[in-house]
């Protein structure tokens, strides 16, 4: 409370057992403590400020005997490192209000805050659609590695083990989870998880983390993923048993954990989780931070939060079908409608939603792209056609070039203070409409709707459509086509943040956090669906996107032969164009030796760079011996060429090394 003093400190409450049951006045709090003064007595009780004191412990910090602060509350300046604390005491005073403490300011060691339990509520990153909902944890049981928790949600029969977890590994590009297939059914070889956000941090075929801040865990040396299934309100009351029939076999009820282990064959160790999980961080849009929208059945701000829709709602005869971008996502539960918030269409509505983490300008996202915005815009058919869903998509064709749009203006901000506008475009609800499945007919997930024969996987929404594309280049092409121009991507307007002048974060990296996105023409009214953070990409595929048009790439693998004679994953590395035949002298191909298992064996100079995360096969010579390492690529030399890299530890001496990489070859 405050006073003509300044701040005054009536009360203090805390929940030890955390059963939520807490009222502001007075309520079910374990401990208590208020400052009291009843009139007719002398004596009464107050929390007592200490003075502010630094150290790099408790004890350190000389806590232990800390004197009252010669301030209030409201004056006393912190310090980075310091202490200072509250503590409950009593008092007495006489007839001329002299007070006396009876209680030293000096606290005893203190224990840590728990956090409150971990529940549903808690996760950020929800992947699939539907009312029934699962949580899965992935325990690395690693000193300073936290369990992360996803949700995943379905309608219908219950997934299977395996398949959460192809489909949540799947969607989070940071997560990978390398599954292996026996006849004996699925069993899980390892988890990775790339904290970093450092694209390309594992190497699938060796299934090892070459980032630093990678948590990662193999069945090797000992050690196997144990998987538990139970129920509980939230995760400390969760009773858990032990998972016996393999990923294949155990399918979540709703409301039910599932968790793996990473644990010892040898120690016996418990293969529940114990230690508290954390969120895993979402792509998406968290929460909203403000909204002036009309009400009505799409004035739900929150339908602008989590994944795009994936779902249009069945209608007359027709069954629920994948949002493609012929068919957009139109339900108030999946987009909030920017309508004029006075009734005269002269008002704009608005959203600012925030990402529950920094959003950086990271160089190595897909066509140097950033955040992506969904909308409900729609490729047109042309004509009076429509489009219902199930028809083949090799057999629809626009004859238009044309998106049906209500263009809203997109802001960004870091602090949700200081703004700055794509004023020029893009805009928001545009191109590129949303195309939530992956066009699949080999492998054709067909519970989607009755003779699904071509929609398969999600598509990713943290991938951006190639902004060369434009509604134009769909003219006269069939869905099939134009999906297999997304190239694996949902869709939505991407934006690049790198030309305003952001703040930087501890790389050195432009960031963002809010996102504000106003209609621009309130007659026709924006809708939103999500916005999404784009996932860095492996240097290979940058390479190929920038050297290859849409709708070419899919036939680049490492292995395809260029036209300057080298396999794609060679120039890629070297940082060469496919046709560039000049090769620099620093970098000249010593030998390419084809090899009994088809593939190639590579030998070139290397420049040591002592600060680099790459490893490969390392030698002095050409000639060898080579260090057995792990091929990753990053880093670019003075005239712009990518570079190999490898640590000190395993570089030779000398000016310079070699590497050798084998690439199979199709």
């Amino acid at each position: 409370s405050t006073s003509a003093y300044g701040f005054f400190l009536s009360r203090f409450g805390y929940d030890r057992d955390g059963d939520g049951a807490v009222d502001s006045a007075c309520g079910d709090f374990d401990s208590f403590g208020e400052s009291f003064y009843e009139a007719g007595t002398t004596t009464g009780t107050q929390w007592s400020l200490s003075e502010l004191r630094t150290g790099a412990s408790f004890a350190a910090a000389g806590m232990g005997d800390a004197q009252a602060a010669s301030v209030g509350a409201s004056s006393l300046a912190l310090a980075d490192g310091g202490w200072f604390a509250w503590k409950f005491t009593y008092y007495a005073y006489d007839d001329a209000f002299t007070f006396w403490d009876g209680g030293e300011p000096a606290p005893a060691e203190p224990v840590s805050a728990e956090p409150p339990p971990f529940s549903f509520a808690d996760i950020h990153y929800w992947v699939g659609e539907g009312t029934n909902e699962t949580a899965l944890v992935l325990d690395w049981n690693a000193p300073g590695a936290a369990p992360r928790a996803w949700g995943y949600r379905w309608n219908g029969a219950a997934p299977s083990f395996t398949k959460i977890l192809r489909d949540v590994s799947h969607e989070d590009p940071r997560l990978h989870a390398f599954l292996s297939v026996s006849a004996l059914g699925t069993s899980v070889d390892a988890f990775g998880y790339d904290r970093a956000d450092a694209a390309a941090a594992f190497h699938e075929a060796s299934a090892t983390a070459t980032d630093s801040l990678a948590l990662f865990g193999t069945g090797a040396d000992s050690h196997y993923w144990a998987s538990s299934i139970g129920t509980g309100a939230d995760f400390s009351s969760v009773a858990w048993s032990y998972a016996m029939s393999g990923a294949d076999g155990m399918f979540p009820e709703d409301g039910q954990w599932i968790a793996f282990k990473h644990v010892s064959w040898a120690t016996g160790e418990d293969s529940t989780p114990a230690a508290r999980p954390v969120a895993a961080e979402s792509p998406y849009g968290w929460r909203v931070v403000a909204a002036d929208v009309a009400s009505g059945s799409y004035g739900n701000p929150a339908a602008a939060l989590g994944h795009p829709a994936l779902t249009v709602p069945g209608w007359n005869s027709f069954p629920a079908t994948p949002v493609v971008p012929f068919n957009p996502a139109w339900t108030g539960e999946q987009v909030v409608s920017l309508v004029s918030t006075n009734g005269t269409e002269d008002v704009g509505g608005s959203i600012t939603i925030a990402f529950d983490h920094d959003v950086v300008d990271d160089e190595a996202n897909p066509f140097g792209l950033d955040l992506i915005v969904f909308g409900n815009a729609f490729q047109t058919l042309g004509g009076s056609r429509s489009w219902s869903g199930t028809e083949d998509p090799a057999t629809v064709a626009t004859s238009v070039g044309e998106v049906a749009a209500e263009p809203g203006l997109v802001e960004v901000s870091a602090d949700g203070e200081t703004w700055f506008s794509f004023a020029d475009g893009p805009f928001a609800d545009d191109f590129a409409p949303t195309l939530a499945r992956l066009y699949e007919p080999d492998a054709p997930d067909e519970s989607l709707f009755e003779g699904n024969g071509w929609w398969g996987r999600t598509a990713h929404a943290t991938q951006p459509v190639d902004p060369a594309l434009s509604a134009a280049s769909f003219k006269g092409l069939t869905l099939a086509q134009i999906a297999r121009l997304y190239e694996g991507s949902a869709g939505g307007a991407g934006f690049d943040i790198s030309r305003f002048d952001l703040p930087r974060d501890a790389r050195g990296r432009k960031f963002i956090r809010y996102v504000r996105i106003t209609t621009l023409s309130p007659g026709d009214s924006t809708e939103i669906d999500a916005v999404a953070d784009v996932a860095p990409a492996p240097a290979f595929d940058n390479w190929v996107r920038a050297h290859f048009a849409a709708g070419a790439r899919a036939a680049v693998a490492p292995g395809t032969a260029c036209a300057n004679g080298l396999p794609a994953a060679v120039n890629a590395a070297l940082g060469f164009a496919p046709d560039d035949a000049a090769a620099s002298a620093d970098f000249a191909v010593a030998a390419i030796e084809p090899r009994p298992d088809g593939s190639v064996r590579l030998t070139a100079p290397l420049a040591p760079h002592p600060g680099g995360s790459v490893r490969l096969g390392v030698a002095a010579s050409p000639a060898g011996p080579f260090a057995p390492a792990l091929p990753l690529w990053d880093g670019t030399n003075a005239a712009g060429r990518a570079l190999l890299r490898a640590p000190a530890s395993v570089l030779p001496a000398g000016p310079a090394a070699f590497f050798r990489l084998e690439i199979p070859v199709e």
